[in-house]
């Protein structure tokens, strides 16, 4: 079934395009891709499938011409001659040696490795997405080709823990790009009429999604010759007297966001939230949220640092048709309240986010 994502709005009720460039916002592809496709995927987003496939098509095709990255596999055979090292147990159990083979087991140079099974099932993904009769034709024969050469498919890799050098870096932007067709994939399952009743799940999900999608904004539009870009920055609490196991009882307290602009001498504390901005008993702020930030811009102080002496912070919350932008400097700190409209197009949630920031 060909779904028409356009017509699709989530649980809270943001248009699925822009969820798309949330996703898009906070993948690591954003920061891989060149200025001009970046530039083609943030004023397009509702056709952000079909400019995503392009990308993939050309890319896994460029790997079928110069060949697939390729790793070792752990392989074990009865053969009838020693390959790699012999497993006596098991040879000596079902008396391979009287039938004039031997347990071996070895390392298998194979193209089937988690990383090109993970590009794989991208293809499969980005099939049921695309409504383009040609680019369905080209996904088709990316997946037989993958099936050419015996690959199976697996979502479940972890570039962490992959390696990666001179030979193989290019497949950094495919592992990417598969990671983007994953995440694109998502939305179409926390929407339409409302079938989807996990919603704390749901909002769980857009949170975090919120989250990186700024912090991904920000590491890429700003020039890293002038700023720098912290996150999940760990902050102590200044404690001066304590008891010995008070570390353990302590709550952590992690910024979504750190910017700095040490020529100007600002930084900016910035805390992602996605609730509403208002408390439900009275039409002011949040005041739990209220004292968080304040701890963050304070408890950062120190007399050796400058920038932390006034340093700024932010409370920045998604919304559906509400903009709120409002400040207050307490303490030498300013303290900042705003929102972002997400039912807005694209270029203007761009224009907003650059314009939130305009202090840096």
């Amino acid at each position: 079934m060909v779904l028409n994502h356009s017509s699709y709005t989530t649980i809270n009720k943001i248009p699925i395009t822009n969820i798309w460039l949330l996703i898009l916002y906070a993948s690591r592809l954003y920061k891989e891709i060149d200025k001009q496709q970046r530039i083609a995927l943030e004023k397009n987003p509702e056709k952000i499938i079909d400019l995503v496939a392009k990308i993939y098509f050309k890319e896994v095709n460029k790997r079928f011409r110069s060949s697939l990255s390729k790793g070792y596999k752990p392989c074990k055979q009865k053969l009838s001659r020693i390959r790699g090292k012999i497993d006596t147990l098991v040879t000596a159990r079902k008396l391979l040696l009287e039938k004039g083979k031997v347990q071996c087991l070895y390392n298998d140079l194979t193209s089937n490795i988690p990383k090109n099974q993970y590009i794989h099932a991208a293809a499969h993904v980005l099939l049921n997405q695309l409504t383009e009769n040609e680019l369905i034709y080209q996904c088709k024969k990316i997946i037989n080709r993958f099936n050419e050469f015996k690959i199976e498919q697996s979502k479940n890799y972890n570039y962490k823990e992959d390696y990666f050098n001179r030979s193989n870096r290019q497949d950094i932007l495919l592992i990417s790009l598969a990671n983007l067709i994953f995440s694109l994939s998502i939305p179409t399952e926390l929407s339409g009429n409302y079938i989807f009743k996990k919603i704390d799940k749901t909002d769980a999900w857009l949170r975090n999604l919120f989250e990186k999608a700024i912090v991904g904004f920000c590491h890429v539009n700003f020039d890293s010759s002038k700023y720098s870009i912290l996150s999940n920055k760990k902050f102590k609490w200044p404690c001066t007297q304590s008891t010995a196991n008070i570390e353990k009882f302590m709550p952590d307290m992690i910024t979504d966001l750190i910017i700095e602009n040490t020529k100007k001498n600002y930084r900016l504390i910035v805390d992602t939230k996605c609730t509403s901005i208002f408390s439900k008993k009275s039409h002011s702020f949040k005041t739990s949220h209220l004292y968080q930030l304040y701890a963050y811009v304070r408890s950062q102080e120190q007399i050796n640092d400058p920038l932390s002496l006034s340093a700024s912070g932010m409370l920045l919350y998604p919304t559906i048709n509400k903009s709120i932008n409002e400040q207050v400097t307490i303490q030498e700190h300013k303290l900042i309240f705003c929102t972002i409209d997400l039912t807005q197009n694209a270029n203007s949630i761009k224009k907003n986010l650059f314009s939130l920031f305009s202090n840096l």
